[in-house]
């Protein structure tokens, strides 16, 4: 079984409770926690992120079902999630995807390209060259770009100023990420997005 088809039937199986993947770094990472979010979103399930472990209130009939989503390299931390009794996804490290690979299903990051290919192609039923090798060249931009070639399929061209502005959208999606976990600032949330929004708005408009 791929990846993809894994991670689909993970979201769908309620019986399967453990997810750890070796994100590899953060930029390959963002690929697969926005693949979660895809198709949690389309199963009307919440994802809970979590820095350290928590029990989940027991559902009731009517509750929303959950899965705890955590992003840590501590190998306690890990193993804390990894035997709870809840449904939880794991992001962390390749040292930790060995030690844990045999009790859990697991997902190894080194394998993205191969995981964007039938994504695309296999689910999505994309066959372009220039969307492919966009989100190959930076799967943490996949998702937005994607959104962008659906609107306009036609007359998509890969935006070749990308590799310029990627890197700065990689740090303002990391800035979103640390204000959400930590401050919480609704206002400077609204301005990394604003700014987001500004490096790609004219490369948007004009494909």
């Amino acid at each position: 079984m791929d990846n993809i088809s894994l991670i689909d039937g993970f979201i769908n199986n309620k019986a399967k409770k453990k997810l750890l993947i070796n994100q590899v770094n953060e930029e390959i990472g963002l690929f697969y926690a926005n693949l979660i979010e895809n198709y949690a979103r389309e199963k009307n399930i919440k994802l809970l992120r979590k820095e350290t472990f928590s029990e989940n209130a027991v559902n009731d009939l009517f509750a929303e079902e959950a899965i705890d989503v955590c992003f840590s390299n501590n190998k306690r931390t890990v193993e804390n999630f990894i035997h709870s009794s809840n449904k939880c996804i794991i992001f962390s490290d390749y040292k930790n995807y060995k030690v844990f690979s045999d009790i859990c299903l697991c997902i190894n990051g080194y394998n993205y390209q191969k995981d964007i290919n039938i994504y695309l192609k296999k689910i999505l039923k994309v066959n372009n060259s220039e969307i492919l090798d966009f989100c190959l060249y930076t799967p943490y931009l996949a998702f937005s770009e994607l959104s962008k070639y659906f609107i306009n399929e036609s007359r998509y061209v890969r935006d070749k100023k990308i590799e310029e502005s990627s890197n700065s959208i990689l740090e303002i999606r990391k800035s979103i990420y640390n204000q959400k976990k930590n401050q919480k600032d609704m206002i400077k949330i609204y301005t990394f997005l604003k700014k987001e929004a500004l490096i790609k708005k004219f490369s948007f408009l004009t494909s």
